[in-house]
This record gives C-alpha cells, structure tokens and sequence, in this order.
C-alpha cells in the first residue's frame, strides 16, 4: 500500500505537469490556460497506457518528461507558423537580448553545412554567458577566446556514436544555452588538462563525447550553469540504481513531500514492505528508514557526478 492514496498522487502529478508546462526550459514561459490544457493531456494520455498506475517515482517522472517535451514541440510549432522565435519567450529573461531562428542555426547545407546567416548572430549571445563561466575558472583574456571558438565549432561537429551534431538536439531556441554551457565546462576541462598535462586531473579525463555519448554511465556536468536537476532527469540517470521502494521513500519525502519519517514510521502497511517486522519499536522502525534513505540518497549521489 502506497503511503499516498492515488487520487492525491494523481493531484500532486498535475500540478507537476502544470509548473513543468508553464516553464518547460528555462527562458519559456507558456499562458496558464494553455499550461492546463497540456499538462491534463499528456497525464490523460499516459493514464491510458496503464491498467494499474505503476509507482509514484517512476509515473511522476514520465509525465514531467512528457510533458517537458510535448510543451516544447508546441511552442516550436508556433513560433514556425508565426514566423516569431520570440513567441513565449520569458520577458523577465534577461541574460541575453533575443532569440534567432532556430530552424535556420539546424539547417545544413549539403555542401557547407552549417552556414544560414543567423550563425554570424550567435556568438553575441553565447560569448558572454561563456567568457563569465570561463573566468570563473580562472581562463581570461585569449585564451577564453580561444575555447569560446572551440566550443562554436563543437556544436556542429558530429558525434562519433550518432553522427548528429549537438546543434540539432534543441527544440527551443532556449535549450542552446544550457547546451552550450556544458560544451563550455568540457572545453575548460580540456583546456586545464592540456595546460597542467596532468593525466589523472580530477574530471579531466573524458572527451565531449565520452560525456554525452556513452548511453553506459551517466553524463558529468562541473558547475554548469543549468545544474538545477528536475526530479525526471535525476530519475533518468538513476532509475537502475536504486529499488522501486527506495524510490517511494526518496519521492515521497523529498519530491512530493506527501509524508515524513514520523509518517512512515506509523505506517505499518509500509514498514512491513520495507521489511521492519511487526511489533518494532518507533526508534527501530526509525533508525531502519534512515538508512535506507541515506543509503538511496547516497545512491544518487554516487550516479550524479558533478
């Protein structure tokens, strides 16, 4: 027996799905009605596609990412037909002027490849949120330059695995940013790593495509700028390591916040699935929950590397 009734699962996931449709990425921000309407959709929709609900923490992070996706699809479709990328547009983002046509940045020439005009507009958007991150790091004056335009030509360049350039992997224009912040910390790394020639330099040992590309380990991120996880990306990058009743008890007291220890602790239906044997004593039940939530929480953090 969950530790939540269904129906107040279901509540929790709409208003998930709802603050997930307002703000799909960073920089979007979608009306409130049309927010309801897509986030009651993709619930319904997935709704159908079970007989039996599955576990919270699995079904909440499905219907966030769906959600995620379906939001951006629809915006990008509306700033097609509108002829607009400026189309819900967040106006309180302020870290650069405007967006460009992303249709026209991901279009390749078969000959030139990546060359349409609104490339020449890029980097007067991306260099500063760069040349900040690289200073930070102690990287100034040339040599940030020279990584800026090492991480330009990086997201053009193919993939060795799919042989799809990273520029195409956005929906939004909005997406670019954190995207390219990631680029930007693998090149710092790349650039320290050369610098020192210490082989075994702390997270310095991985290409871009070593990160990104291995479907095997999870992707390493130092510092980046969009290091805020939502709870479907950290569920994607976990999901194996950790039980279904780890991740009931990391859900619901860290994501949900439906219950606290003390609840669980009462929760004798729950504590026997947990394995605490009928009759324990609150302290015992209470000790036992600790440890295994600081054991999942430490499960996380080992498959989370930063």
């Amino acid at each position: 027996m969950s530790p939540v009734h269904p129906q107040r699962h279901l509540e929790k996931c709409w208003e998930a799905c709802w603050h997930r449709a307002r703000r799909p990425v960073e920089g979007v921000l979608v009306p409130e009605d049309q927010a309801s309407k897509i986030a009651e959709q993709v619930l319904r929709n997935i709704c159908l596609d079970y007989e039996e609900l599955p576990p919270e923490a699995e079904f909440t992070a499905r219907v966030i990412q769906e959600t995620a996706e379906a939001t951006r699809d629809i915006v990008a479709g509306i700033r097609r037909k509108q002829a607009d990328p400026q189309l819900h547009h967040d106006p309180e983002d302020r870290r650069y002027t405007q967006n460009l046509d992303l249709d026209r940045l991901q279009r390749a020439h078969p000959d030139r490849g990546f060359s349409d005009p609104e490339w020449n507009r890029l980097p007067e958007i991306l260099r500063p949120l760069a040349l900040a991150t690289l200073s930070r790091k102690g990287i100034q004056g040339a040599d940030a330059e020279d990584v800026f335009s090492d991480t330009l030509v990086e997201l053009i360049r193919e993939r060795e695995e799919s042989r799809r350039a990273p520029i195409l992997d956005p929906t939004v224009f909005e997406e670019i940013i954190p995207l390219h912040s990631r680029i930007v910390q693998y090149r710092a790394i790349d650039w320290f790593r050369r610098k020192s020639a210490l082989k075994n330099q702390p997270n310095a040992g991985e290409s871009f495509d070593a990160l990104t590309g291995d479907t095997d380990r999870p992707m390493q991120f130092e510092d980046a700028s969009d290091s805020t996880l939502s709870f479907d990306k950290i569920y994607a990058e976990c999901r194996e390591a950790l039980s279904s009743l780890e991740w009931q008890l990391v859900y619901h007291l860290y994501v949900a916040q439906t219950s606290t220890v003390q609840d669980l602790v009462t929760n004798d239906a729950f504590c026997a699935k947990l394995g605490i044997k009928a009759g324990a004593s609150a302290s015992t039940r209470r000790r036992v929950i600790g440890e295994l939530v600081e054991e999942a929480l430490e499960k996380i953090r080992e498959n989370l590397i930063f």
